[in-house]
């Protein structure tokens, strides 16, 4: 394969700055800055401690009671404390102290929110790079960007999902370039704002290491991954009281998740329901509400024969987190938001062998193409939509009825005509720029895979446009 030329290099660079400034700008357009009629637990218990601890030096919260008599908080000295998990905590705690006002508002966190999000997709495309084309590449991050949850929820608002998925991204980024120690920072970042993101961490390393022989890969990402924990059980300590690992309202999560009993998610018809509700129902369903992740579904066997090494540790540890976290989670994952969140952190983390499986079988194929792109479209038409209706509007989902309760009606009806006629516009810009971008061949020499068939792209009547072989080609 040939080698990436540096005039090369700097277009790809530039054309992960010009995606990271779109898709930021978007998010900080549609993020939620004010906290309107009922604020959502999740982000209110994270932004609030971020403000008392910017603007204040302290985790005590006892004026949250001034603006919502409920949500995620326990009494620790006297005082009440959030038990919201700190990475993004302690991420938003500096934006507070620099732009926070007298009053306590969402703004900063909702800042917060937007960057690292954003941030997450950007390093997602430096990482889809190494293994496919540009256009497969800009448009894998894009569609992950504005047709998943990724919008309406972490890039909305202060929950944990925002660090966590720059952290993930992060750490396979440097994953595919063997810079073990950095990937066990962005891993460290994960474990920081979502614990249960160690058996990534575990199953990559122990991947690597078995795969190459060598205990470096298991040393240096567990070495620089276990600071997460250290920092999660310190602030636990200090906010908690205790050592935990999950304080508060997270204390019978680990129950649950174990339980066969009542209440207990580890029964297998509970657990296998709720895996199917979160893949497939019209409410929460991934696949049905971005349905163009099944386009990447036939071409899945070979895009693992091919994929490197990186890419097969990353999706195990995507499948074991999703099994993990509908364990201690209903397939709903909460009210007031749009979309699937618990499959956030397994669809970034699976997004490399989705881009190859796409690329080696549905960007060959014509119709393949045009089904994607209406599906494409639909999928960010709908996200778009959602992601300028409140939390209140879209309500709440009883967790009953899963296959009977479409969430995209209820997000249309609640939006209006104007901004239809937007997320349409939105969803045909972004269609139209994937099919211009120039599909070029150049994955980074690091981790890149090799004899990948040729791409065809409909707009040149058959002509080889990428996949690993260019027109000419000069082989070492």
């Amino acid at each position: 394969m040939a080698k990436k030329r540096p005039a090369e290099k700097d277009r790809f660079v530039k054309a992960t700055w010009i995606l990271f400034g779109g898709v930021l700008v978007a998010y900080l357009f549609t993020a939620t800055y004010a906290i309107g009629r009922v604020p959502i637990n999740d982000t209110f218990f994270t932004a609030f401690p971020a403000y008392t601890l910017g603007k204040l030096g302290t985790l005590n919260i006892d004026a949250v009671m001034n603006y919502t008599d409920r949500g995620w908080a326990f009494i620790q000295d006297g005082h009440l404390r959030s038990d919201r998990f700190p990475g993004a905590i302690l991420i938003a705690a500096p934006f507070y102290a620099i732009a926070g006002g007298g009053q306590f508002s969402l703004g900063p966190s909702a800042v917060v929110a937007a960057l690292t999000t954003a941030t997450a997709v950007a390093l997602l495309h430096r990482t889809l790079l190494r293994i496919v084309g540009l256009r497969t590449a800009t448009g894998g991050a894009l569609l992950f960007a504005f047709g998943t949850a990724a919008w309406t929820v972490a890039a909305d608002g202060l929950w944990t999902h925002g660090p966590t998925l720059m952290g993930l991204s992060l750490a396979s980024w440097a994953l595919g370039s063997e810079r073990f120690a950095i990937a066990g920072l962005g891993y460290a970042l994960a474990i920081l704002s979502r614990p249960h993101t160690a058996i990534v961490a575990a199953i990559a390393g122990t991947w690597q290491a078995i795969s190459s022989r060598s205990w470096r890969p298991i040393v240096l990402i567990g070495s620089t991954s276990v600071l997460g924990l250290v920092g999660l059980l310190a602030y636990n300590r200090v906010n908690a009281g205790s050592w935990d690992i999950f304080p508060g309202s997270y204390g019978g999560r680990f129950e649950a998740a174990t339980s066969v009993g009542d209440g207990g998610q580890a029964k297998p018809g509970v657990w296998a329901g709720d895996i199917f509700a979160t893949l497939l129902s019209p409410a929460r369903g991934a696949l049905f509400l971005s349905p163009f992740l099944l386009l990447a579904v036939p071409g899945l066997i070979g895009a693992w024969r091919r994929a490197p090494v990186w890419v097969r540790s990353s999706v195990g540890g995507a499948v074991a987190y999703l099994v993990i976290q509908l364990a201690g989670n209903t397939w709903i994952g909460a009210t007031g938001i749009f979309g699937n969140r618990l499959v956030l952190e397994s669809l970034l983390l699976s997004a490399p062998l989705l881009a190859l499986s796409w690329e080696i079988w549905g960007a060959r194929r014509v119709w393949a193409v045009r089904v994607m792109a209406v599906f494409a479209f639909l999928s960010v038409w709908w996200f778009a939509v959602a992601s300028v209706v409140a939390a209140v509007d879209l309500g709440a989902i009883d967790p009953a009825p899963r296959w009977t309760k479409w969430a995209v009606p209820q997000a249309v009806t609640a939006a209006g005509p104007a901004v239809w006629a937007g997320a349409a516009a939105l969803a045909g810009f972004v269609i139209w720029l994937i099919g211009r971008i120039e599909q070029s061949d150049l994955p980074s020499s690091a981790g890149a895979v090799s004899a990948t068939p040729p791409v065809v792209d409909p707009r040149d009547r058959g002509t080889p446009a990428s996949g690993g072989v260019k027109k000419k080609t000069r082989h070492r």
